[in-house]
């Protein structure tokens, strides 16, 4: 058995349209559109494209971010932060307001 997939134009309703991907400023759109709503959109932004070049695709690295505490640091944290009424998880990262708590009780710098 198939099982067929029919996207309809966000625009007339019609079948047989594909999805269109654009940006203005910062913000990307996707509208599903027929051949001929493609074609009139492009032929819309066709002075503007003409004029505007393309944008450098800009990848930014993922961050790393190191905790600042040794395993047995955290693991009195978390002890500590449960003894007080805090709700931490067993693993994962301890929010920073638990971590600062912890520091002015213990007058850690």
């Amino acid at each position: 058995m198939a099982i067929r997939t029919i996207t309809e134009s966000d625009i007339s309703g019609k079948p047989d349209a594909a999805t269109v991907s654009f940006a203005i400023g910062d913000t990307w759109y996707e509208i599903d559109l027929t051949s001929e709503e493609q074609a009139d959109l492009e032929q819309a932004l066709a002075t503007y494209v003409a004029k505007g070049r393309k944008a450098q695709r800009v990848v930014t690295p993922p961050k790393h971010e190191w905790p600042e505490t040794t395993p047995d640091e955290r693991i009195k944290v978390r002890e500590w932060a449960q003894a007080n009424g805090y709700e931490v998880s067993e693993f994962g990262r301890i929010p920073k307001r638990v971590t600062a708590a912890y520091h002015e009780a213990h007058a850690v710098s």
